[in-house]
């Protein structure tokens, strides 16, 4: 009886450890493609890129964010920062595009040992969910089996030590990339791709390139700056918030729920940042800008990702801004006005639950000091001041020649904001 009674317990140990939920993140292929597990149970990524506000994200569905890079101590604040809030993290290793990086030994060392300690301090961290080696690297002609050889050892290096998380890397939408990441980069679970005007072809050049993997969406927004349309002096035109939020929840929709293989997406950005405009990217407008008030709020982005999410329709949604004219001249019309002559600026805005608008008017130099692939630039200069007024209207004078552009943010007073610009030249 005793023997039998050791029998049974030691079956009956097996069995809940074989019948225990694997901890940490795995993928598994399936008939039609793939499946993310968490800790035992189906998951799907509905992140954000960004760790601003991650209370106003998980309260509009969102489970997951993503950074670009950090030391254990960023590392740490950050997913102290996600479990607050419910949320996992897709935590960035920064790497450089500069292809003569990666034949430097010594930079390469460093880049070793910051992987093994990440590995090492985190391995069994439950809050994040995939460490992302390099954004977009390739983009500088890194993208080769030099390159993509040196993320394969950190891939299995880290792999080797953290068995809870997903390993990946970023790339831009780029075919070639993807080929060589299936040549030279077998150990990366999962590959990112950042795309924007193009997203609707990710699928179908995922399907044609030689990676047999899943993805992730881990980039995408609006059109951006050198995929729109310009004005006479090649000034970029941008989309109005309420057009932003039409595309953000048709590619949505359409490009990232519309793959068996993609499993999921980082949307951008959930923050606010300068690159060509202060709100080209931005899902949240500025706050803390000297002379202009406002605080942060939200913009239509916003409800457009609350809305996909959760499946539902936001009780409380935010102005709709169709259009804005300069002296009657929309932007593709390149507005040209005369120095030291009065303009007037008019936008289209409506408010869905009749709340009271008010209007705020600045103008910005033309951004000329700009980044590359999403390094950071400085906030134009304004001119002048900052005008509010409770009409959709304003009457702006410039005494100086060159290339401005004039934005108008629209609140409804609940904690949204809408935006729209117009680039304007003003000539003798």
């Amino acid at each position: 009886m005793k023997i039998l009674r050791v029998i049974i317990i030691a079956c009956v140990s097996a069995c809940v450890a074989s019948c225990a939920p694997q901890q940490g993140a795995v993928i598994r292929k399936k008939s039609n493609g793939f499946e993310l597990r968490v800790d035992g149970e189906v998951s799907y990524i509905k992140g954000v890129g960004g760790t601003n506000r991650l209370d106003v994200a998980s309260a509009s569905g969102a489970n997951a964010c993503r950074t670009w890079g950090g030391d254990v101590k960023s590392v740490r604040r950050t997913s102290e920062l996600a479990a607050k809030n419910g949320m996992r993290v897709m935590q960035g290793i920064w790497l450089p595009k500069e292809v003569e990086k990666y034949s430097d030994e010594k930079f390469k060392n460093e880049m070793r040992e910051t992987c093994r300690e990440l590995a090492e301090t985190f391995k069994d961290d439950p809050n994040i969910l995939c460490w992302g080696i390099g954004n977009e690297i390739e983009l500088s002609g890194a993208n080769n089996g030099v390159v993509w050889g040196f993320v394969e050892e950190l891939a299995a290096m880290m792999k080797s030590i953290d068995k809870r998380h997903l390993v990946a890397t970023v790339i831009a939408h780029n075919k070639s990339a993807l080929d060589s990441i299936a040549r030279y980069a077998p150990s990366l679970d999962i590959v990112g791709i950042n795309s924007y005007g193009p997203i609707l072809e990710v699928k179908d050049m995922v399907a044609e390139s030689d990676y047999k993997g899943p993805y992730m969406i881990t980039e995408w927004g609006p059109t951006g700056w050198w995929e729109t349309s310009s004005t006479e002096w090649k000034a970029p035109i941008e989309q109005t918030s309420e057009q932003k939020r039409i595309v953000y929840e048709e590619r949505y929709n359409n490009a990232i729920l519309g793959d068996k293989r993609c499993l999921g997406s980082f949307v951008f950005l959930w923050g606010q940042k300068e690159e060509r405009t202060p709100t080209w990217f931005s899902m949240f407008v500025e706050g803390n800008v000297e002379g202009l008030p406002l605080k942060g709020e939200k913009t239509p982005m916003v409800e457009a990702m609350q809305r996909v999410w959760s499946g539902e329709e936001p009780e409380q949604t935010a102005p709709v801004v169709t259009g804005i004219k300069v002296e009657g001249k929309t932007p593709k019309e390149s507005p040209t006005l005369q120095k030291g002559k009065p303009f007037r600026v008019e936008v289209a805005a409506t408010d869905r639950e009749g709340d009271k608008m008010t209007y705020i008017w600045e103008v910005l130099r033309e951004a000329t000091v700009l980044g590359f692939g999403g390094s950071y630039e400085p906030r134009p200069e304004r001119y002048g001041e900052v005008i509010t007024t409770n009409e959709p209207v304003a009457e702006i004078t410039i005494n100086e020649e060159g290339n401005f552009r004039v934005y108008a943010y629209v609140a409804d007073g609940t904690g949204f904001v809408s935006t729209v610009n117009s680039p304007i030249q003003v000539q003798k």
